[in-house]
């Protein structure tokens, strides 16, 4: 959002550096531009790295152990397979030739060097960039130590006018004329700026600070209260390097400057992790001593103060504090004695927020549910901590983590094992709670294929449910134990236990995702026991269902086996057209293991048709797929259903022989995941009510292609602008650029055409 000032020679040094090693660590103090250099420079090498720049950041993430998934994130791959996270990425990174950007590794330094060497070491040709205040300590590192920006010295004659080829200066001047419309540098402003920006020591952080102050002080009395402050900090912290206590200083005044209001919504809002609206502001934050009627006018003036950052998310304005500014507020909360009491009234807001998302998820507000849990993530993360650090939380921290809907439709089921894992391990006393998280670490458990979890938590789940008369965790526990009748060598089996649990659901009055998703299930039974017909009744019997209420998770499922089941009744047209619209709603939900469902179905559909050149492709495209989440696995997907698959792929192998076969196959598997979808899509009618669509991609520029692929990779504005290194405004810009070009109204229509190779 604001200009790149000075650095053309730490630019290209670092450039040099990364050209001849694959480890880059800046390295400085807080405040001092390593981050704005690592993006700046990131940007310019984008080309040398054929598939992209990553960034991951990393200041909201606390848990070590949640790193690799941060990076899978970060890289948009739901990992979920039984392997170690780290393990995984490794893996999907092994052939890659990208440049990983790592920022804000401080607090996680050993944790960062372990994996940066394991990565380096299985990927070849990944090459990573990362910003802490203290080096990684591996072998292969080499450090760039960030300087601050190059200052004038007070006391040297100089020419009028020559202050401003110093960057800090350039960067003081530019920041305050943003700030104070008109603002100069003159000949009779001129020494007191160089005398600010050297007492500030260039730190460009500082230097921002200070600008926005000129809103309310003259340069000469910014000089003078700050060369107060720093002498009397001084005295207090010798022990403390000096740019820190010159930049304590800077941060020390600005919340001087706040009113009383505006220094406790500061220090309480610093319990957030990854951003905040005024609404989790009035639920966390408001008390008698500051009131939620009062919440909004404060933030605005945080907002104006430069305290708070605002930026935009899914048409919602949100809020946000650097690092420095949200250390400095929990340093004051804790000096107030109320860190323990916030945040736990922070984790007891996420819990509010996240059950009400499980009750609301299923209906035609999904989608942006899934948008506003995504956003808070982070704070989840945070709340999760605080739940299993704290003594005496943990059942509530097990409460908030047994969401099977979060974990499997939205996120990573890996991460939400592992914590179920801390959390299980940390209560052990009968409980609600208990019985349901059991349940949910034997179901994730089964999304990734671990026969383990399978074994004993489902019945250590019901036996505990039946010992509390918990007849809701006992229609949850029963239903895993189905589950694994499902997967197992008897899936006839399987249907009377699903259909008491469906009994036990109803008693309980339970929220109809879980009794949906059992119908998938119990449908995905009738099919393996050979009973396609009662499959087909069950699959068509939830999509309308799911259609009525509005859950397209589960309309994904339900056309998905509708799908399957005609593909064995030999009705292959319908089957390609439902299976194709399950498809399309995955990829919306960048589900993998439900590509990669639809993806296998779809392949035989096409073997079917005898198009047997495509449906080779889309086997190696499903099989990519497949080894994204681990599978094939126990219990884990389509390898479940293998004499169908077996029977369409021989077909298919026997028409074009076993080298043509291959190579098709192989071409399928190194199809990026687009491209993929795109071929599994070749025959899609566009959504009704869109416009001609263009065929030839040629219309868009080359940036607005790119932009255009992350849209329908289900990429906000925020997220794209990140991702690609540009402001906000920059990439709504584009994409209304887009929808002007291809004459479309909606993302959905830009993402829809993006995945059909007719473009």
């Amino acid at each position: 959002m604001t200009s790149f000032v000075g650095r053309r020679h730490d630019v290209t040094a670092v450039r040099q550096l990364i050209g001849a090693a694959r480890l880059v660590t800046l390295t400085g103090i807080g405040g001092v531009g390593k981050t704005r250099l690592a993006y700046r420079v990131a940007a310019d090498v984008r080309r040398a790295f054929p598939d992209g720049v990553c960034l991951v950041e990393l200041a909201a993430l606390e848990d070590p152990a949640l790193l690799p998934h941060a990076v899978l994130g970060a890289l948009a791959v739901r990992e979920q397979s039984a392997r170690e996270p780290a393990e995984a990425l490794c893996d999907q990174l092994r052939t890659s030739r990208m440049l990983l950007v790592f920022d804000n590794c401080e607090h996680l330094v050993a944790a960062v060097g372990d994996l940066a060497d394991a990565v380096l070491r299985a990927a070849p040709e990944i090459r990573i960039l990362a910003t802490s205040r203290h080096s990684l300590k591996i072998a292969g590192e080499h450090v760039f130590s960030v300087p601050p920006l190059p200052v004038p010295d007070p006391d040297e004659p100089s020419t009028p006018g020559a202050a401003t080829h110093y960057p800090a200066v350039a960067l003081l001047t530019e920041r305050a004329a943003a700030a104070v419309p008109g603002f100069a540098l003159t000949a009779e402003n001129e020494a007191a700026v160089v005398r600010l920006c050297h007492r500030l020591d260039g730190i460009p952080l500082a230097i921002e600070l200070a600008a926005a102050r000129l809103r309310v002080l003259s340069i000469d009395d910014l000089v003078s209260r700050l060369d107060d402050r720093f002498a009397m900090l001084r005295e207090g912290n010798r022990n403390v390097p000096e740019r820190h206590r010159t930049l304590q200083a800077l941060v020390d005044w600005s919340y001087d400057l706040c009113t009383p209001a505006e220094r406790l919504l500061w220090a309480r809002a610093s319990v957030f992790a990854g951003g905040f609206d005024t609404e989790a502001l009035e639920e966390v934050c408001a008390d008698l001593a500051l009131s939620r009627e009062a919440v909004l006018d404060t933030v605005a003036g945080l907002l104006d103060k430069s305290i708070f950052t605002r930026d935009l998310h899914a048409r919602h304005a949100r809020f946000g504090m650097l690092d420095t500014v949200r250390a400095y507020g929990q340093s004051r909360l804790a000096e107030a004695d109320e860190r323990t009491h916030l945040e736990r009234r922070h984790r007891d807001w996420c819990l509010k927020l996240f059950e009400a998302a499980g009750e609301k998820w299923v209906g035609p507000q999904q989608q942006e549910w899934t948008d506003r849990v995504l956003a808070e993530h982070a704070n989840l993360r945070r709340a999760l901590e605080f739940s299993f650090s704290v003594p005496g939380e943990a059942r509530t921290g097990l409460r908030l983590a047994a969401m099977p809907w979060f974990w499997g439709a939205i996120t990573s089921v890996s991460e939400g094992r592992l914590w179920l894992e801390r959390g299980l391990a940390l209560d052990e006393e009968p409980s609600h709670e208990r019985a349901w998280a059991l349940a949910t670490a034997a179901y994730v458990g089964a999304f990734l294929g671990d026969q383990d979890a399978l074994t004993a938590a489902p019945e250590q789940a019901r036996d505990l449910a039946r010992q509390l008369g918990d007849t809701a965790a006992l229609a949850y526990a029963t239903h895993v134990m189905g589950m694994r009748l499902v997967v197992s060598d008897d899936p006839a089996g399987a249907v009377p236990v699903l259909t008491e649990a469906l009994v036990l659901y109803e008693r309980a009055c339970v929220n109809s995702q879980y009794p949906d998703s059992l119908r998938v299930e119990l449908g995905a039974a009738h099919l393996r026991a050979g009973e396609v017909g009662r499959a087909a009744d069950l699959f068509a019997e939830l999509f309308e269902h799911c259609k009525a209420n509005g859950d397209q998770w589960n309309l994904s499922y339900a056309l998905w086996g509708r799908g399957f089941a005609e593909l064995l009744q030999g009705d292959v047209a319908r089957a390609e057209s439902d299976l194709r619209a399950a498809l399309r709603i995955k990829w919306t939900f960048h589900d993998t293991l439900g590509m990669a469902f639809a993806m296998e179905q779809l392949a035989c559909a096409t073997a079917a048709k005898g198009d047997s050149q495509r449906a080779a492709m889309l086997f190696g495209g499903a099989e990519k797929l497949w080894q994204a989440i681990g599978a094939p696995q126990p219990g884990a997907g389509a390898r479940q259903f293998g004499p169908q698959r077996e029977k369409y792929e021989a077909a298919a192998r026997k028409d074009l022989g076993d080298e043509r076969f291959e190579t098709a196959f192989v071409r399928g598997a190194e199809q990026p995941r687009s491209e993929i979808v795109a071929l599994a899509l070749l025959d899609a009618a566009p959504d009704s009510g869109s416009e001609p669509v263009p065929a030839d991609v040629s219309v868009l520029t080359r940036r607005q292609r790119e932009v255009a692929e992350l849209v329908a990779e289900g990429l906000s504005n925020k997220e794209i602008a990140k991702k690609l290194v540009i402001s906000l405004r920059t990439a709504e810009g584009h994409v209304e650029s887009i929808l002007a070009k291809l004459g479309f109204s909606t993302r959905t229509q830009i993402a829809n055409w993006m995945v059909r190779p007719s473009r």
